[in-house]
């Protein structure tokens, strides 16, 4: 364990979103794998607090679609076969492109000022390990003026399912420029206001998405 883990908690007060946000950075960078059971008491133990704002923490992170806690088992991260995060995609790809489609006739002057922040904070995160959360603010700029609040809920949980197998650190550096023309391409037609164009180009990148995170997968079952 880092030795500032425990400066971390007691310098900013023991608070379950503390340590699922903890929790969280580790799966997403690959230090705790799919499959690893998150045991409270070890968790308690390395934190120094109760099991009470651990328990609250880790059903924080299976909101988030990084955990799963089973009934008298306890909570594990999420391990995904293809197939499933086939399905999973191919349901962002639905939500997201509907999604996307209400929001471009609705945005605003003040929805295209976060759109373009949110764009430009993607950008200065795509090569460093911030770079799935600037991703996500930046879809949710686009997505936020259709004002589908369950709808974007839905989505950021099936995002966050499939979040550890995005962290593709091996090939997203060399895709990156590849990612954030798609970006642009998507920005593009929602600015034209072509809503049909708009979804077309993000089913594009989801789908791109999605053959990464399967290649992914395939390398790791040979390795």
């Amino acid at each position: 364990m880092p030795v500032n883990d425990h400066a971390r908690v007691r310098r900013y007060a023991t608070t379950p979103d503390l340590i699922a946000d903890t929790l969280r950075d580790e799966i997403l960078r690959g230090d705790v794998p799919p499959g690893q059971a998150l045991r409270q008491e070890e968790l308690a133990e390395r934190f120094g607090v109760s099991r009470l704002p651990v328990r609250d923490a880790l059903l924080r992170l299976e909101a988030r679609g990084l955990v799963h806690v089973y009934p008298n088992r306890g909570a594990f991260v999420i391990s995904l076969s293809a197939d499933e995060v086939r399905e999973i995609y191919e349901m962002r790809i639905l939500l997201e492109g509907d999604l996307i489609e209400h929001a471009v006739p609705r945005m605003t002057a003040d929805d295209w000022r976060r759109i373009d922040a949110a764009k430009l904070d993607a950008e200065r995160s795509a090569d460093g390990p911030e770079w799935v959360e600037g991703d996500w603010k930046f879809h949710r700029a686009l997505y936020e003026p259709a004002a589908r609040p369950r709808q974007l809920a839905m989505i950021e949980q099936l995002r966050g399912t499939v979040a550890r197998y995005s962290v593709a650190r091996t090939t997203l550096p060399s895709r990156t420029p590849d990612w954030l023309a798609d970006h642009d391409a998507i920005v593009e037609a929602a600015r034209a206001r072509s809503a049909v164009a708009a979804k077309r180009r993000l089913v594009d990148h989801l789908r791109r998405a999605m053959g990464l995170v399967l290649a992914q997968l395939e390398e790791g079952r040979d390795e």
